[in-house]
């Protein structure tokens, strides 16, 4: 039986970005939500068309010398804030170490450099990495480099995303770059470090969203009239132009059907609880 690689995805909730003197030494800071299913590569079975044209996978793998064949999964669309084009360039980049016999640290720093040369990413290599619940970008950079840190979240937690469309990550880079975002983000992202927990994450990600009107200007809804009422919310955030709401078990149902009845294309995720593996 082929053993497959796998890799959760990401969803940054707050980044700053931080230039440096190349790819290998740029990045961001920041918050986020590891979250599943995972991205799958299966070398030797044969291939199967994700339908998504994502580079990334064959670009890092022949970074490292190699270009290895197999079945590609991807169950999570680009241009959603899923970090999608992460996942890939971690799993090309991984199999051609597999191949090589490159390490691993190698390997998550040419994905990272591929990212970060396409404007795809800036942080989601180091966060998948981590890759278990709550992940805090303390410093820039390729992971092992990174300093990272993952906090578990409840076993009944949710993840239900609410998609009004996709949006390219250098725009998002750009929004993120003007000096209201700065300042807004440096501030919250500040209390988070000071108090890293989910609540705390919570609340600042909810009051920056607020405050700049990212669920009505990027999603076309306002997310306090989509969960009034609902019990057991976590929280929420926009990222891109996807409404992220976490939940407890038992209001999943009443915030999916409030979020279709809304115009909102809505998946289900849970929170990983584990990096990049081969399993």
């Amino acid at each position: 039986m082929a053993r497959c690689l796998s890799t959760p995805h990401h969803i940054t909730a707050l980044f700053r970005p931080v230039p440096g003197p190349g790819p290998g030494y740029s990045g961001s800071i920041g918050v986020g939500l590891a979250v599943e299913p995972r991205a799958r590569f299966c070398p030797g079975l044969d291939g199967w068309d994700p339908g998504y044209d994502l580079p990334q996978f064959n670009e890092a793998a022949e970074l490292l010398g190699s270009r290895p064949s197999g079945r590609l999964v991807y169950p999570l669309p680009p241009g959603r804030g899923y970090a999608v084009s992460a996942a890939s360039a971690i799993l090309g980049a991984l199999a051609a170490a597999m191949e090589r016999g490159a390490g691993v640290f190698r390997a998550y720093r040419t994905a990272h450099e591929v990212e970060v040369r396409r404007s795809t990413g800036l942080g989601d290599v180091a966060s998948i990495a981590c890759g278990v619940g709550l992940v805090l970008r303390y410093s820039p950079g390729p992971p092992g480099e990174a300093l990272v840190d993952c906090i578990p979240t409840p076993p009944s937690l949710y993840i239900i995303a609410g998609e009004a469309g996709s949006m390219d990550t250098s725009r998002l880079i750009e929004m993120y770059s003007s000096q209201k975002f700065v300042d807004e983000v440096s501030r919250s992202l500040s209390r988070i470090f000071r108090e890293p927990s989910l609540d705390r994450f919570f609340e600042e990600a909810e009051r920056v969203t607020r405050l700049l009107s990212l669920d009505s200007r990027l999603v076309g809804v306002e997310a306090h009239r989509i969960l009034s009422g609902v019990g057991d919310v976590y929280g929420y955030y926009v990222k891109k132009r996807v409404l992220v709401v976490a939940a407890g078990e038992g209001s999943v149902g009443e915030i999916v059907g409030r979020m279709a009845g809304a115009g909102l294309d809505v998946r289900l995720l849970k929170p990983s609880t584990g990096p990049p593996r081969l399993e």
